[in-house]
């Protein structure tokens, strides 16, 4: 028997994935622990918003929340998390598939965690991932592996200013991080980042080495997963003169930048403020004294390839 929670609930930001939306609504519905499911769509021209009110009909703890787009996933997932009312919160994406006893894994821990720190204590608690192909065929066990990521790096603020290593559908957060983040800028690279940074800086980021979902790659990923080995280094070495990933570069720093400005600006008496004010005039900067101040604050990238090109 399914064990119901009013304490807990799942937000389910969806644009046009018929195509893997299936698998994951019925792992949702697979859950030891049945939550609330909270949908909203960004305007889909596929059957999506078919797809999801057909499942409605047989689960009444799946809602769709209707809402002019949003134009972002990111913002999609803010105004879901708006929407929340519950103590603890996790974030699905349409594509991914999850194990049966994620949802209770995820609570028992950060109810540990809350006993340990208090539930005024913001928390994210976030996981290592199965990376699997667009037909359910495993890549890697390990995402954290395949990307050369050390789970670690949530928990220091100028490291996480440069790159997250939080991915939003392994994640769960409690209400105490959620009134103090919400609602997500505008001018935020993604949901997940904006919690973490948040997280960081006031509260506790979590991880847990266990994986309970699969996460799928496919062409139409938000956000892909590129392998980390020599052939990505190689890669890396020949375009780094392109001029497509000059200005490539060049945007990401102009949007990280406006991330951390949108953190000075909510929270301007932080502790942290100061290092998130310094990294948004990083653009602004001369070549040298940009470095200078990217090796003076650590504001360092995870592999030394990318250190390379965040240098130069």
């Amino acid at each position: 028997m399914k064990k119901n929670s009013m304490d807990c609930e799942i937000v389910l930001a969806t644009f046009n994935g018929d195509r893997y939306l299936k698998d994951q609504l019925d792992s949702l519905e697979a859950q030891t622990v049945r939550c609330n499911i909270l949908c909203h769509d960004d305007g889909s021209s596929d059957n999506t918003l078919v797809l999801l009110k057909e499942h409605a009909l047989n689960n009444n703890h799946l809602h769709i929340i209707s809402g002019p787009p949003s134009g972002s996933a990111g913002q999609n997932f803010s105004f879901l998390l708006e929407n929340t009312t519950a103590n603890y919160v996790f974030c699905a994406d349409q594509d991914d598939v999850w194990l049966p006893d994620k949802v209770a894994h995820g609570l028992k821990i950060i109810q540990f965690y809350e006993q340990v720190y208090g539930s005024d204590m913001p928390l994210i608690v976030h996981s290592d991932m199965t990376l699997i192909d667009e037909h359910g065929k495993n890549i890697a066990s390990s995402m954290w592996e395949y990307q050369n990521i050390d789970p670690d790096w949530g928990s220091q603020f100028n490291l996480l200013l440069t790159q997250n290593v939080i991915a939003g559908c392994s994640m769960v957060v409690n209400r105490a991080l959620l009134n103090l983040a919400l609602p997500v800028p505008a001018t935020a690279i993604m949901h997940d980042w904006w919690l973490a940074l948040v997280a960081c800086a006031f509260g506790k980021v979590i991880w847990e080495a266990e994986s309970k979902i699969l996460y799928r790659q496919h062409t139409k990923n938000v956000m892909g997963a590129e392998k980390y080995d020599e052939r990505f280094l190689l890669l890396k070495l020949i375009s780094f003169g392109h001029s497509g990933k000059v200005a490539y570069r060049n945007d990401c720093r102009l949007r990280d930048a406006k991330q951390a400005e949108a953190f000075v600006e909510r929270f301007p008496t932080s502790s942290y403020a100061v290092q998130a004010s310094l990294f948004a005039q990083l653009p602004q900067m001369h070549t040298w004294q940009r470095r200078h101040m990217i090796l003076q604050q650590r504001f360092f990238k995870i592999s030394i390839m990318r250190n390379i090109g965040w240098l130069i």
